[in-house]
C-alpha cells in the first residue's frame, strides 16, 4: 500500500514538472519588450493574429446566417447577432490593425 502512495506522490510530482515546462513554453510565445514609455509591452505572435482574424470572421459570418435563416428570428436572436457583429468587428479589427502597424512578434514594433 505505502508503495502506491510513493508512486503517486511521484507521478503527481512528475505531471506537475510537465505541466510548469509546458506553461514555460507557452509563455515564450509573446516577447516582452519596452515601449516609448520604458513600459514592458507583450506581443503577440503572427498566427495568434491570424487566427483572431478568422474568428473574428466567421462570427460575423455565424450572425449573417442568423439574419438570412428562413426561421422567425426572436429579440433574443438579435440580441445575439449583434453582439456577434461587435465582437467580430472588434476582433478583426483590432487584429488587422496590429498586423499593419507590425505590434507582432519578430515585427517593425518589436525592437
Amino acid at each position: 500500500m505505502e508503495n502506491e502512495n510513493e508512486l503517486m506522490e511521484t507521478t503527481d510530482t512528475e505531471t506537475a514538472d510537465t505541466e510548469a515546462a509546458d506553461t514555460k513554453a507557452a509563455d515564450t510565445q509573446i516577447t516582452n519588450t519596452e515601449d516609448e514609455t520604458g513600459e514592458k509591452r507583450s506581443f503577440p505572435t503572427q498566427v495568434v493574429l491570424t487566427i483572431r482574424t478568422i474568428v473574428g470572421a466567421y462570427v460575423i459570418y455565424l450572425a449573417y446566417q442568423i439574419i438570412t435563416s428562413d426561421e422567425e428570428v426572436t429579440p433574443w436572436m438579435w440580441a445575439a447577432v449583434v453582439l456577434f457583429i461587435v465582437a467580430g468587428a472588434a476582433l478583426v479589427i483590432m487584429s488587422v490593425k496590429h498586423f499593419i502597424m507590425g505590434e507582432y512578434e519578430g515585427g517593425k514594433k518589436d525592437v
